[in-house]
């Protein structure tokens, strides 16, 4: 009961009677009561929401598995340019910051993604592009941890499969430290390397079609052909124009020739055959003979020295010149004359056989030259994709060079990150399903309760009150207080019906 109705002896209502508009303050017994009178109606809902909260954690909650793996980032007192964390002004924090950044950046989960693909990450098969699913999946099911003050960093994955946990986890590591590689070393070596192969593909490609383009076209070097066809139109043009001048110098010749022949008598006298210069020389050798036996003066020389002088005063007058034996004949000069004619025109009829000969040899030669010209433009364009793709390819082949020579010196950098422990297949998960039952058995008499509490009171006192007038009461602030109260004035904490009547 209140104070003030303690005081006065007036008592309140009952709780199944009429209520006054002026008291709808309910107590705990009330309430304990309300709750006992729809104790079945609370415990209906209860099992229906509860069985519904077991129902959906058994179905969509499942256990997870978290695979785990620690690193031990080392720190060099030596500090080497472009590796993380080497160097004065870093501290530990920072460090430590720095590898967590890099090891959860989405270019590891690409790099991991890639190697293992979209199918083993999700754990099903999938159906056109999944990158962006897995890579929700990687970045959701990852996490990086450390301890205060520590220099080694814990690196998690969840899944619903232990081995695909530590799968994607090991992956995910793999990928971390050669990207940590082609990050913190400033030389690229890696990148380099796939540049320079990219280039020797782009030499291979250029020369192919270069080897296609002179296939085509039945070359085999294009500049050399060209060259040599050059040079034979100048050597062609060269015997061209001899041949045409011995041609006509041998025609020239013949020609005169044949003025010289038509002057020239086919038949002419050899010679005239008479007695007198073989007398003459019988006479000569008998002289000789006698002044082998007499002397110069005797009568038989003298005699046959007058007989010779008469003879050659006869021949000496002429007049055995035309007398005697004649004999005729072919004219030897003009058998001559026409035997350099036959040798003439000869020469001209060769030489302009190797005159037209030239001249067709130019012809194909000037097209052959023409058709390289017009196959040159394309030519020096292939070539010269060529010569720029070597060029290229040397020029990254000397990159990497220079690369591997920086890198050398500086090859623990990359070792500043040790793995302590790669991920195993976990062999306990964790599930949910506890916490969502109890959580599904509070929420249940939770709601149960109230909803319990609420048709109580809708029954108990509006139901019945809408039906009933209400009774006029006295409301207890209405009760005069007795005179000297020891309590006057202390607030009213709690009311409680009087239940006696």
């Amino acid at each position: 009961m209140t104070r003030a109705s303690h005081f006065s002896g007036t008592q309140p209502a009952p709780a199944g009677g009429p209520v006054a508009s002026g008291r709808r303050e309910l107590d705990l017994f009330d309430v304990v009561a309300l709750a006992w009178a729809e104790r079945g109606f609370i415990a209906i809902v209860f099992a229906v929401i509860f069985t519904l909260g077991v129902a959906g954690a058994m179905l969509t909650l499942k256990t997870s598995y978290t695979a785990e793996s620690r690193f031990l980032v080392l720190l060099n007192e030596d500090p080497t340019p472009a590796a993380a964390g080497w160097g004065d002004g870093f501290m530990l924090n920072q460090v430590m910051q720095s590898e967590s950044e890099l090891l959860s950046s989405e270019a590891v989960r690409r790099i991991a993604l890639d190697s293992l693909g979209a199918e083993t990450v999700l754990g099903e098969a999938v159906d056109g592009d999944a990158r962006g699913a897995a890579l929700k999946v990687l970045r959701g099911g990852f996490g990086v941890s450390r301890e205060p003050n520590s220099s080694a960093l814990n690196a998690s994955f969840e899944s619903n499969d232990p081995e695909r946990a530590a799968l994607i986890l090991n992956a995910i590591v793999d990928a971390y430290l050669a990207y940590r590689e082609e990050v913190l070393i400033e030389t690229g070596v890696t990148g380099l390397g796939v540049r320079r192969r990219q280039a020797d593909v782009a030499v291979l490609e250029t020369r192919a079609a270069l080897d296609a383009f002179l296939d085509q076209h039945g070359l085999s070097n294009f500049d050399t052909e060209q060259q040599t066809s050059q040079t034979l139109v100048g050597n062609l043009a060269e015997r061209l124009n001899g041949a045409r001048a011995d041609r006509d110098a041998a025609q020239a010749g013949a020609a005169a020739l044949r003025q010289r022949l038509d002057q020239i008598p086919g038949q002419i006298e050899l010679y005239v055959e008479n007695g007198v210069s073989g007398r003459l020389l019988d006479l000569r050798a008998e002289r000789a003979s006698l002044l082998a036996r007499y002397q110069p003066g005797a009568p038989a020389v003298t005699a046959v020295e007058r007989e010779i002088a008469a003879l050659e005063a006869f021949v000496a007058s002429g007049a055995a010149a035309s007398e005697g034996q004649r004999r005729s004949g072919a004219n030897p000069v003009r058998q001559e004359l026409e035997s350099e004619l036959a040798r003439r025109e000869a020469d001209a009829r060769s030489q302009a056989v190797l005159a037209s000969s030239l001249e067709t040899q130019l012809r194909d030669v000037r097209s052959d030259v023409e058709r390289l010209r017009g196959l040159e433009t394309e030519y020096t364009r292939l070539a010269q994709n060529v010569a720029a793709a070597e060029e290229a390819a040397a020029a990254i082949a000397a990159l990497e060079a220079t690369a591997e020579a920086r890198r050398a010196p500086a090859v623990g950098a990359a070792d500043a990150v040790r793995v302590i422990d790669r991920a195993s297949p976990p062999l306990e998960g964790a599930s949910m399903k506890k916490l969502a039952l109890v959580a599904s058995a509070v929420l249940a008499m939770g709601v149960a309760l109230f909803l319990g509490l609420l048709r109580g009171y809708w029954r108990t006192y509006v139901a019945a009150g809408a039906l009933r007038r209400p009774r006029e009461t006295r409301r207890p602030q209405d009760v005069p207080e007795p005179a000297n109260d020891p309590y006057g004035g202390l607030p009213v904490l709690a009311r409680i019906a009087d239940r006696s009547a």
